[in-house]
Formats: structure tokens, sequence, C-alpha cells
């Protein structure tokens, strides 16, 4: 279990740190700010948070793998509630949230939902 953890992060830095490199290369282009609008704070909060609720999935499937997918929605739901309670906070301290930032947020977001789905699917299937 410590091994899927293990090398799902490093698949995870691996793909995040792309992401964030190619995100920050658009922006240059398009010539917005690279690091204004809390970009990184987003991508490491993505990370972090993606990592601790992929291993408290992989702990809960040990038990009880049928409950599996309610487990899942309701770590999406507490991401979401951790998004309220910590970020958006940083968004809205101009009482305007852009596009952005939303961006700067929803990007990581996605990308780290997608490979701690495929990496869910992919143990789920092997057991």
């Amino acid at each position: 279990m410590v091994k899927s953890i293990f090398f799902f992060a490093i698949r995870l830095l691996i793909w995040i740190s792309g992401l964030f490199l190619l995100h920050i290369l658009v922006l240059h282009l398009i010539g917005k700010p690279l690091f204004e609008n809390f970009i990184f704070t987003s991508y490491i909060f993505n990370f972090t948070i993606t990592i601790i609720f992929f291993s408290f999935l992989l702990i809960s499937s040990t038990f009880n793998d049928s409950s599996l997918g309610w487990v899942f929605f309701i770590t999406s739901v507490l991401k979401f509630l951790a998004f309220f309670i910590i970020i958006y906070p940083f968004f809205n301290l101009d009482n305007i949230i852009q596009k952005i930032e939303l961006l700067n947020f929803f990007i990581p977001y996605t990308i780290c939902l997608t490979i701690e789905i495929r990496q869910l699917s992919k143990i789920l299937n092997s057991a």
C-alpha cells in the first residue's frame, strides 16, 4: 500500500509539474502575470489534498471496497469544502473573482482528479 501511494505521488508530481510549467508558459505567451492570482498555492493545494485523499481511499478500499464509491464521493465533497475554506478567501480578497483565478485552481484540480481516478481504477481492477 505504501508503495502504491509513493508511486502515485511520484506520478502525480511529474504530471502536476509538467502542467504547471505549461500553464506558466501559456500565461507568458498571452501576456498575463506568471505568479499572481495564487497559481502556486493552487497547485500545491491540489497536489497535497489529492495525495491525502488518495491515501485515504486506498486505505478504505482494503476494509470495504464495495463502499468505495461513497467514500470517493465524500472525499470529493471534502475537497470542495477545503477549497472554499482555504483557497476561496484568497481569491476573494479584492471582492472580485477573476476567470484567471478560477482557471488557476480548476486546471490542476482537473488533472489531479483525473490521475486519481485512473490510479484507483487500476488498483481496484488488479485486486
